[in-house]
């Protein structure tokens, strides 16, 4: 991971907008990715976020990532609240499931 902005939505302080940044290669002066795949097949990325200042996690939002037949990536997403958003998130709380992964200036 090489950056992760948090910022209030425009027009909406009750919530906010979270965006990752991921180098997909091993060194950070390589001009190409130097891994086949940015993410890596079942690592669980997960942000933890702590909305009352008690230092535990009320949301958790998790990341999985799954490889395709054709070397494209997909993410599954899920959201968890309250108690259990301070363990590891995994449940059937989906956000998002198998959406194809950007990798390149075109969002998909």
């Amino acid at each position: 991971m090489t950056d992760l902005y948090a910022f209030p939505k425009p027009g909406d302080p009750g919530k906010s907008i979270l965006i990752l940044n991921v180098h997909p290669s091993f060194r950070l002066d390589s001009p190409e990715p130097t891994t086949k795949e940015p993410f890596a097949p079942g690592a669980l990325y997960e942000i933890k976020i702590d909305t009352n200042g008690d230092a535990i996690a009320d949301i958790c939002y998790s990341v999985q990532f799954a490889s395709s037949e054709h070397g494209h990536q997909t993410a599954t997403v899920r959201r968890i609240q309250g108690a259990r958003a301070a363990g590891s998130a995994t449940t059937d709380e989906f956000l998002v499931h198998g959406a194809r992964v950007s990798v390149g200036r075109e969002a998909l």
